[in-house]
């Protein structure tokens, strides 16, 4: 095995490591020793690749985050309607999280928390997060244009479907209360065609 690939087979085992430990015991709670040990790996080697906690958590979110971009671009590529589109972009995204725990853990009990707090992020997770909201945007304002949902706001309509979506994804990790499945999907996705269709006489006319 040459260097390069040897550099990328550790990136990748120090990055997997990384999820394990702080879906385990969160950011604050994770140390870079932490993170060796789990990896395998002297603390030393792991600097090689990554400076700091900081820039291990963020390779780790970005990384997750890159794919799952990649995933439900794909989806909504291949549907046609906007129910269609709409679906597949919940679906593949949830399908994903499902896959996934430890990235949905680090996401919602830490990430989103700093997110929230007004912490800067880091810059292509920040364009990630806003090309999500505005890939959306732009499906919703294509519905409106050939008449096929009512008139609404695109912008302000795509963060609700983010926000919804951010519901989801916490019921999944939730133990108590009643247990997340398909049905909180299908209700989601009703509330939401419901939300944006037309009017029945508007459809009419």
């Amino acid at each position: 095995m040459g260097r390069k690939e040897l550099g990328a087979q550790r990136r990748c085992k120090i990055l997997q490591a990384a999820r394990t430990v702080f879906a385990r015991l969160g950011y604050t709670g994770t140390s870079v020793e932490d993170i060796s040990a789990q990896a395998g790996i002297a603390k030393g080697t792991l600097y090689l690749y990554f400076p700091s906690k900081e820039q291990i958590y963020l390779a780790a979110i970005v990384e997750d985050a890159r794919e799952l971009d990649g995933e439900w671009r794909a989806a909504i590529a291949v549907a046609t309607t906007w129910r269609e589109k709409l679906r597949a972009y919940v679906e593949a995204r949830l399908n994903y999280l499902d896959a996934h725990q430890d990235f949905l853990r680090i996401f919602l009990m830490e990430f989103r928390g700093m997110y929230l707090q007004g912490n800067l992020l880091q810059s292509e997770l920040h364009r990630f997060f806003q090309q999500d909201e505005a890939q959306m945007a732009q499906l919703l304002a294509a519905a409106v244009a050939r008449g096929e949902i009512r008139d609404v706001d695109p912008e302000l309509a795509a963060i609700t479907v983010t926000d919804l979506m951010h519901g989801l994804m916490e019921r999944r990790l939730r133990v108590w209360g009643r247990p997340a499945g398909p049905a909180d999907t299908e209700f989601a996705l009703d509330a939401l065609y419901r939300m944006l269709a037309r009017p029945i006489s508007a459809a009419r006319s």
